[in-house]
């Protein structure tokens, strides 16, 4: 088999582990309304709950990228599939708002390994100008995590009850650690100089100095709160109460968001690499985000087919977020690759999940859901500055981007 090809095999199929990582994030959006009632726990408690999720991811997420720069990537998919599935089942078995946090937590740290991971994994195995379009390949496919987390998932429950439904999802991660057990191979290192680790306070240091780290971070962080507010959890409570449309329909309108971001993620991706920018994509896709979301905010006159439309469109245009990514491994040594993208995705997971949702669930609960997601366009404009903030990262020779580096760190 040709050695690209495999590669892409490896990394699409790895790809999967983040498929389940953000089925994981988005499942509470069905399960809210249901959670409320049988938990008998107030709106703030719910984004409480739902947060508990991203506190366990942002914890790791920083012991993640180390874990990553230094042990075989198969052997922490596999653990972390196992976690997952754990705190799936504790979830599940839940009576009280502690174990349901407590289950969701185990959830969290798994999602820490989420995308870095399969990021890592793409890197080892496919050639440098091919990684835009892997990572946004990736990301595609784990967006379809989250549109199966909508009306999939909600038919699910509807059926069996969320609690049966939960315990699907822990089944149907079993099935996706054994297809990952039988095509990730178990070194994910394809020169022995990718395995020389740096010392754990210079890898933090060095990490730590890139301001690129830091704007990128925030600026994806911002750019996904459409996803991470509507998406993960207040979505659907926003249309049923707004225009009187059911649950269901609710949750099949807040699916486009993920199918744009899967349609998005490659365009901006492909986009990216054939102007040979990653500065002018970002740009345009944040300020379009902010007309969609404007809209959505402002004009609430719509009907089904034009929410279905205008979601997808807050979706694709979001999707301009996945260019972030190459941006912060491009300013990068090549061997901080996994560190760096976990610390830019402590801000990225702390800021719109961490804080966001607990924010956004207090705001409800002062005023009304319409006015609490005025939060939305007030991120994405400040997405659109940390745009202005970063510098081009293109790939350039390694040599030269090694010695602007250091003189950047010191």
């Amino acid at each position: 088999m040709n050695a690209e090809y495999k590669g892409w095999v490896i990394s699409l199929v790895g790809a999967l582990f983040f498929f389940y990582a953000f089925l994981q994030v988005n499942l509470m959006a069905p399960l809210g309304q249901y959670l409320l009632q049988d938990l008998q726990i107030s709106a703030s408690e719910l984004g409480l709950l739902s947060g508990s999720y991203f506190y366990g991811n942002v914890l790791f997420l920083l012991p993640a990228g180390l874990l990553l720069d230094r042990f075989a990537t198969k052997n922490l998919m596999l653990i972390n599939m196992g976690i997952a599935i754990l705190g799936t089942c504790i979830f599940a078995s839940s009576s009280s708002l502690f174990l349901a946090a407590f289950g969701r937590f185990f959830c969290g740290v798994m999602m820490s390994f989420g995308l870095i991971i399969c990021l890592k994994l793409s890197s080892s195995h496919l050639p440098a100008r091919k990684m835009a379009l892997a990572s946004s390949l990736i990301v595609m496919i784990g967006m379809l995590g989250g549109v199966m987390a909508q009306t999939p998932l909600s038919l699910l429950i509807l059926a069996v009850g969320w609690r049966y439904a939960l315990f699907g999802v822990s089944l149907f991660g079993v099935c996706i650690s054994l297809i990952l057990w039988w095509v990730v191979p178990f070194s994910s290192i394809k020169k022995e100089e990718d395995a020389k680790a740096l010392p754990i306070k210079v890898s933090l240091k060095k990490v730590f100095c890139v301001s690129q780290n830091w704007y990128g971070g925030f600026f994806v962080s911002l750019l996904n709160l459409p996803i991470a507010i509507l998406g993960a959890l207040f979505g659907i409570d926003l249309i049923t109460k707004t225009y009187a449309l059911s649950s269901v329909v609710a949750a099949s309108i807040i699916s486009m968001l993920f199918f744009g971001m899967i349609v998005g993620s490659p365009f901006f991706g492909w986009l990216s690499d054939r102007i040979q920018k990653r500065k002018p994509a970002m740009l345009l896709g944040a300020i379009f985000c902010l007309i969609f979301m404007l809209l959505l905010q402002y004009v609430t006159v719509w009907n089904a087919p034009l929410l279905y439309l205008l979601f997808f469109l807050v979706g694709f245009t979001s999707a301009s977020q996945v260019i972030g990514y190459p941006a912060i491994a491009e300013s990068n040594q090549k061997e901080l690759s996994a560190s760096a993208l976990s610390f830019a995705t402590i801000l990225i997971m702390g800021g719109g999940y961490g804080l966001g949702l607990p924010f956004v669930g207090w705001l409800v609960a002062k005023s009304s859901i319409n006015s609490a997601m005025i939060a939305i366009p007030i991120g994405i404009a400040l997405s659109i500055l940390m745009v202005f903030l970063m510098k081009e990262s293109y790939p350039q020779p390694e040599a030269k981007k090694e010695a602007s580096l250091e003189v950047s760190c010191e």
